[in-house]
């Protein structure tokens, strides 16, 4: 099992996508201890992607796994949480 991993979530993260992210996710989290999302090249998210990290966040959890997000402070995703009303531990840009 690895320790650490990273996925780069496309431009484009809406529901047509979120099958394969989903499981792509979930093999993540399968396979290692340590996943973060890189959420900074999203230009587009709608609340059924919101709604596949949450459940990938709580697997990972659930599993004792660490899962963090990276974004653009005031970018696209989150702007997203703000509109849905969503908290989400996510980690900060490195300065």
């Amino acid at each position: 099992m690895s320790s650490a991993q990273t996925y780069d979530l496309p431009a484009k993260a809406t529901i047509s996508e979120c099958a394969n992210i989903l499981t792509s996710l979930r093999k993540l989290i399968e396979e290692n201890h340590d996943i973060t999302v890189d959420c900074n090249a999203v230009e587009q998210i709608d609340l059924a992607m919101l709604q596949v990290l949450i459940s990938a966040g709580k697997t990972a959890q659930r599993d004792n796994k660490s899962f963090s997000l990276i974004s653009k402070e005031n970018g696209t995703l989150d702007a997203a949480l703000t509109e849905y009303g969503i908290c989400f531990s996510r980690t900060p840009d490195p300065i």
